[in-house]
């Protein structure tokens, strides 16, 4: 009787290793491994940078003429810097009221034009090289 039970428990441990080891060959799926892969080349009319509570902080984008520019937004989405192409290509930098204090610009052939202004946006210093001049 002893035998008869040994016989029986040790049937019932094969079986249980063998179902769970088929089981598990039949049933269950190989893991899935990420692909953190980036794409090489993204496309796209307009990319927008968000901070962690949702606000505009950089814009990618097109201007109303068709002319790529970026623009570097504070904390409540007031634009503080531009930087873009049109007529006159530059770089704008805006104070904490959103007024054009400094303006760095090439004209349609290539001459610089350095503009500072005060909080008024009156000019308080102009810097430019005519088509002539000597450095």
């Amino acid at each position: 009787m002893i035998g008869r039970y040994h016989t029986c428990i040790f049937a019932s441990i094969v079986a249980g290793i063998a179902g769970g080891v088929l089981s598990s060959l039949l049933f269950v799926e190989k893991p899935v491994m990420a692909d953190m892969r980036f794409p090489s080349v993204s496309t796209a009319e307009e990319f927008r940078l968000v901070d962690a509570h949702g606000r505009l902080r950089a814009l990618l984008a097109f201007s109303a003429d068709a002319e790529p520019y970026l623009a570097l937004l504070d904390q409540h989405e007031n634009r503080k810097v531009w930087l873009g192409l049109s007529k006159e290509s530059g770089l704008a930098i805006r104070d904490i009221d959103g007024k054009t204090r400094l303006v760095l610009s090439l004209d349609g052939e290539g001459e610089p034009t350095l503009v500072l202004s005060d909080r008024q946006e009156n000019i308080r210093a102009l810097s430019s090289i005519g088509h002539k001049a000597e450095p």
